[in-house]
């Protein structure tokens, strides 16, 4: 289903130059591995950057429905972003592997994306999202802020390097 970012009520999102849509086929996951593969090339010099290149080898992972998913913005059949949801716990979900290719920020994308992974929780039955960004990605931390998310304390303890996390009470939004 496709939808208008604006209207966020709906699971997925539509513009003049671009669409997000939840995965559902063996291409669309090449697609968001492919992604995120090159958000790690991005961070080669991140420590733990190992870790995204697994999560993107064994795509879909953890984030198969009906807990988790993957979310795929196209552009002429070509994927421009993508985001991951996975379950925390029974109440909880985590955003992961938020991406947008470079020539493509500015212009609403990771927002589209955000939008259907927060709807996306909800249809699961989440009461709560949460994410980790990491401290120089301000332009990620504005984003998330304006849509609700507050700073948490970690919660996560595998965390090798400096992340802000933040939470979303999806009862209250």
């Amino acid at each position: 289903m496709l939808w208008d970012v604006s209207l966020g009520n709906m699971p997925g999102v539509m513009s003049m130059d671009y669409m997000v849509r939840e995965v559902t086929n063996a291409a669309d996951v090449d697609e968001v591995r492919r992604l995120v593969m090159a958000h790690g090339d991005a961070r080669s010099t991140t420590p733990g950057v190992e870790y995204v290149y697994a999560d993107a080898a064994r795509m879909p992972g953890p984030y198969i429905p009906p807990l988790g998913g993957l979310w795929l913005a196209v552009s002429a059949d070509v994927g421009i972003g993508c985001g991951a949801l996975r379950p925390v716990d029974d109440t909880s979900a985590e955003v992961k592997r938020m991406f947008v290719d470079s020539t493509w920020r500015g212009r609403g994308v990771g927002r589209a994306l955000m939008v259907a992974l927060i709807a996306g929780a909800r249809a699961r039955g989440y009461a709560t999202l949460r994410l980790g960004t990491l401290d120089d990605m301000t332009a990620a931390r504005t984003l998330y802020e304006s849509l609700g998310f507050v700073p948490i304390g970690r919660y996560r303890a595998d965390e090798l390097i400096d992340t802000r996390f933040y939470q979303l009470e999806l009862s209250t939004t």
